[in-house]
Order: C-alpha cells, then structure tokens, then sequence
C-alpha cells in the first residue's frame, strides 16, 4: 500500500483511494488543448515607412517587403548621415605637421 503526504490536508492518504477534497484545485486560466499559446496575427499599428494603420501583421510585413524595407525596430527610422571628409583640410594639415617636424 503506498501512501503520499497531501498538501491539502497535511495528511497521509493512500494513492489508490485519495478524497475527493484533497484534489488539488484545477487552474480554470489553463487550456487542455496541447499548445494553449499562439500568437495572433491581428494588431493595430501604423507603419513606420507609409504612416497607414494596419490591423494584420502580415499584411504589414508583404507591405514592408515590397517596398524593400528591413523590419529591425520600433523606432522611427532615421536618416543616416555620414559627415564629407574635406579631403583639402586633411591634406594641408600633413603638410603643415610634416613641414614643421622635418624641418
């Protein structure tokens, strides 16, 4: 005969004959279904790129594909500016600085 301590009750009940008070209380939040969790395809956003609202997340993704945009954030997205080289400035400081050091 084996028995198990019951959390319930704090007795000692055999596994074969357990009370039916002593049933742990079901969790009425969780799904019998074997993948309770999906992830849904509905949203209400506006897209960074066209500013439309979009409701479905694949919509707005085959939008961003078309376009060629790369989904990677949800910050606006903004201009990448690299600063010229004055190429002029750069070349007359090695002069100056290869005048004064090998003079």
């Amino acid at each position: 005969m084996r028995e198990r301590y019951c959390r319930v009750c704090g007795g000692w009940h055999q596994l074969d004959k357990w009370p039916h008070n002593c049933m742990p209380v079901q969790n009425l939040a969780q799904s019998d279904l074997p993948a309770p969790h999906f992830v849904s395809d509905s949203i209400d956003i506006q897209s960074m790129h066209d500013g439309q609202h979009y409701t479905s997340k694949a919509k707005l993704r085959s939008a961003y594909r078309a376009a060629g945009v790369v989904e990677i954030g949800n910050e606006k997205p903004q201009p990448i500016e690299t600063p010229k080289t004055d190429r002029k400035a750069i070349r007359n400081e090695l002069r100056r600085v290869h005048a004064e050091y090998n003079a």
